[in-house]
């Protein structure tokens, strides 16, 4: 404390008080250069897990393709037997 009490007799109070807010801004800047680099890496993580989820969805949507179309050709199977006349000899 008697530093700074020194160095606000030698400097005076606003010189002081200048010096203190620009340490106060060079934290505050410092912090929030570290809170980017965390979002930027938090970032690059979401899109590798949205990309796998891309992914996912594509062949979930081939395979849902290729049960629709198995479906429509067991439609046609059953209505050509519906309309079938079946006589028993």
């Amino acid at each position: 404390m008697e530093q700074v009490i020194d160095v606000i007799q030698n400097v005076g109070f606003p010189i002081f008080l200048v010096l203190a807010l620009g340490y106060f801004v060079w934290k505050l800047y410092l912090q929030s250069v570290e809170r980017e680099k965390t979002l930027y890496t938090e970032i690059a993580n979401s899109r590798l897990v949205n990309e796998k989820a891309i992914d996912t969805i594509a062949r979930y949507a081939e395979k849902l393709d290729i049960i629709q179309t198995d479906i429509k050709e067991i439609k046609n199977d059953t209505t050509i037997i519906k309309t079938k006349d079946w006589v028993v000899k």
